[in-house]
């Protein structure tokens, strides 16, 4: 395939992309500290309340003690077919991290790094085309070490 050709067909393809800017349509959401509150904002009542945890969402993140909170590898699959996917922690004054849209037949396979102050919990959740909520957790273990300087 030429080079000319290759941006084209990817150009036209980024166009028919969608997405929903959840900052603008769910402002509340990203002010919140704790995690069920950002939830409900995010998602509202009715579909919280079908929230349920899944094997089907496989996290990889660190099992050990993080020193390094700015710079946290994460990364999560899930073959849930799903409308958006949310990201979510216990460990700094805001809950809310991300949300993607998901396409049709998108495939859910992201890996990211998040900046976590302190030891908590990171949650992903899946808004399924079904109509409910789907979610897996990670325990991070934040370290604080301080500078320790001999004289």
């Amino acid at each position: 395939m030429k080079r000319r050709d290759f941006f084209v067909l990817a150009t036209v393809s980024v166009t028919e992309l969608s997405a929903i800017d959840f900052r603008e349509t769910k402002p509340y959401a990203w002010n919140e500290s704790k995690l069920n509150d950002a939830a409900l904002e995010l998602y509202g009542k009715e579909l919280f309340s079908t929230l349920r945890k899944t094997n089907r969402i496989e996290i990889d993140a660190p099992n050990h003690m993080i020193s390094k909170s700015w710079e946290i590898p994460i990364n999560f699959k899930s073959d849930i077919e799903a409308k958006s996917v949310a990201i979510f922690q216990t460990g700094n004054q805001q809950s809310l991290v991300a949300v993607f849209s998901i396409g049709e037949g998108m495939v859910i396979n992201y890996g990211l790094n998040i900046w976590m102050e302190l030891t908590g919990t990171l949650f992903v959740v899946l808004e399924g085309v079904d109509g409910k909520l789907y979610y897996a957790r990670h325990f991070l273990d934040i370290s604080k070490m301080s500078c320790m300087a001999g004289g």
